[in-house]
């Protein structure tokens, strides 16, 4: 930033212009002391029609300076200005005193003709911005069988599922210059392990590939999205609707990091107009967005990972693949589940834009013992517990409880606070702290491990 806070006439009036109905972005700014984290994007806009100009920066900067209006501005990210002269007097002045800089002088008579030209290398640090590029689009190389035993130790009971996703995965990671985003859809009955395995997978893969740019994660409940004009909160409202400015759920999280799994989970739920938004993005690997963000009006999510989840006819599904005893047939499960998805009324559109789909079975009795297991693990960390042994018929108690298996491993999961929370509870209150033997069946109780 410190270049614009000195920045001569001449200069402003090149970036005025260039920024006249377009977004100019420069990123890797230093941002003012006090400033968390301390460098940026920073962007500027000129709105042709009225000449008010937006000074744009990432947001939720948080700021611990002095100045109330740059915090106002950095909270925010953007602040409004009637004209580009406006914006000028605040970067020389409000701004500028921040840094404890003083301004240049403004006499276009002193310029050197050299001068007039400026040189981008003379505005932002374009080795940052190639050696940031060159992290987002480096191919990630992953062994495919590594990553499905990462993702078997959270997900139990669905190895033909992870099988396929570990493919796909690997396979997108891998390549230098996707042409749209991985777009998988996840099937099967509810509490099965759809959405958990969206969850996990982004700390999955940072774990198997620590030097490569992070993988992020969305998750986006559709059951919130069956409104038309929900959409907004998608990809942003146009410039003059109510909430225009107040940023945008997918397109910020994709313009921040293109390398994201995002999770539409139970997608049947969603208004057909979120369907339309999804088709550009999955066939040409762009979301258009009608406001301006640092990057413009599109976002590139080639590098994305789509997963699609729904239980909308998973048991007719089920049933035909079981007769056909196809769940290891690639074709046939494509065919069952692009045919009895379409006569449900999912889009064709959408559904001819799916590269595979994931088929989660009802969990057997022994993933659900499985499941309850890491469960008490869990439920006891929360205390503070490390759990070192769980007799069995700890975990027999609480699935004699939980016998039907209609709902998944939710109930099981529901049931080890309740039945176990007290002696967790207790165990932490005697000083029975982490290290501990998980007892009984009922009541319940933890000893410490000698």
């Amino acid at each position: 930033m410190r270049q614009f806070l000195t920045g001569n006439d001449q200069d402003f009036a090149g970036l005025e212009q260039r920024a006249t109905g377009a977004c100019v972005a420069y990123r890797d700014q230093e941002l003012p002391p006090g400033s968390s984290p301390s460098r940026a994007r920073v962007g500027f806009e000129v709105n042709p029609s009225d000449e008010s100009v937006l000074l744009l920066v990432d947001r939720g900067i948080r700021y611990t300076g002095s100045s109330p209006q740059v915090g106002d501005w950095l909270g925010r990210g953007e602040r409004r200005f009637r004209s580009f002269s406006d914006l000028k007097i605040w970067l020389r002045g409000e701004l500028a005193a921040c840094y404890g800089v003083m301004a240049a002088s403004h006499s276009s008579q002193e310029l050197h003709p050299s001068q007039l030209d400026v040189s981008p290398a003379d505005l932002t640090d374009l080795d940052s911005i190639r050696d940031d590029l060159a992290a987002i689009n480096r191919p990630v190389v992953m062994d495919e069988g590594e990553l499905f035993r990462e993702l078997q130790t959270h997900v139990r009971g669905q190895d033909a599922a992870l099988q396929t996703l570990a493919r796909r995965v690997c396979r997108h990671a891998a390549r230098v210059r996707p042409a749209r985003p991985a777009s998988l859809f996840a099937l099967g009955p509810t509490g099965c392990g759809k959405a958990k395995t969206a969850e996990v997978l982004p700390a999955v893969l940072r774990r198997l590939c620590p030097n490569e740019a992070s993988y992020g994660y969305l998750r986006l409940d559709m059951s919130e999205y069956q409104e038309r004009h929900r959409i907004s909160q998608l990809l942003g409202a146009p410039q003059g609707y109510v909430g225009y400015g107040d940023g945008a759920q997918l397109i910020d999280t994709l313009a921040a990091n293109p390398k994201t799994i995002v999770l539409f989970d139970e997608i049947e739920k969603a208004h057909s107009a979120v369907f339309q938004t999804l088709l550009n993005a999955m066939d040409a690997g762009r979301l258009s967005t009608p406001t301006r963000t640092v990057q413009g009006r599109t976002v590139d999510c080639r590098h994305a990972i789509f997963m699609f989840t729904s239980n909308l006819d998973s048991a007719e599904i089920l049933c035909d693949l079981e007769q056909r005893n196809a769940f290891k047939q690639p074709t046939v499960v494509d065919e069952v589940c692009r045919r009895q998805l379409r006569m449900t009324g999912l889009s064709p559109e959408l559904l001819g834009r799916i590269n595979a789909f994931l088929i989660y079975r009802a969990l057997s009795t022994d993933s659900r013992a499985e499941i309850v297991t890491q469960a008490i693990a869990r439920g006891a960390s929360e205390y503070g517990l490390n759990v070192a042994q769980i007799e069995p018929q700890v975990v027999l108690a609480i699935l004699e409880q939980a016998k039907s298996n209609a709902y998944g491993a939710r109930p099981d999961e529901y049931l080890v606070d309740d039945l176990l929370g007290s002696a967790f509870a207790q165990a932490v209150s005697s000083d029975d702290s982490f290290a501990v033997r998980v007892t009984g069946g009922p009541p319940f109780g933890c000893e410490a491990m000698q």
